[in-house]
């Protein structure tokens, strides 16, 4: 009798979740969007999908660590990987920065967005989830 194996499952790698994988490839169309919105000159969005992306490789990052089985967890994602390790606490540090940001450009109070830190955000984000494939045992999306 033939095994079935899902797409999903097989990609993973090895010990991963489904719920990895499906923070990580949310991730990847999150990131996809923020070029797109950038090519249209959408910093807004771009900001904001880039931002998204980054919080869904968080997440991927905190559903494969002893943290995901705890019931009491703080409820920021960052203050959560924070607590996964060292490396965790270096990325939450790093997107934390630009969470009033990006909570101030969505509620419309920040209209000027600087492209630079627009970029930084992407590169980060880009960065980030790469690391976190790469800890799945995932090839690394196309550029």
């Amino acid at each position: 009798m033939a095994q079935i194996i899902s797409a999903t499952t097989r990609f993973a790698g090895a010990g991963a979740g489904t719920r990895r994988a499906d923070f990580i490839l949310k991730a990847r169309a999150l990131l996809a969007q923020a070029v797109e919105h950038r090519k249209a000159g959408d910093w807004d969005l771009a900001l904001e999908a880039a931002f998204q992306a980054a919080l869904r490789t968080a997440g991927a990052r905190i559903s494969a660590s002893a943290l995901a089985g705890r019931r009491r967890r703080p409820s920021n994602a960052w203050e959560q990987l924070r607590l996964v390790d060292e490396d965790g606490a270096r990325w939450a540090a790093e997107f934390a920065q630009y969470s009033r940001l990006r909570s101030r450009v969505s509620s419309g109070l920040e209209r000027s967005i600087d492209h630079a830190v627009v970029n930084r955000i992407m590169d980060l984000a880009a960065e980030f989830l790469a690391e976190v494939e790469e800890e799945a045992g995932w090839l690394p999306a196309a550029a």
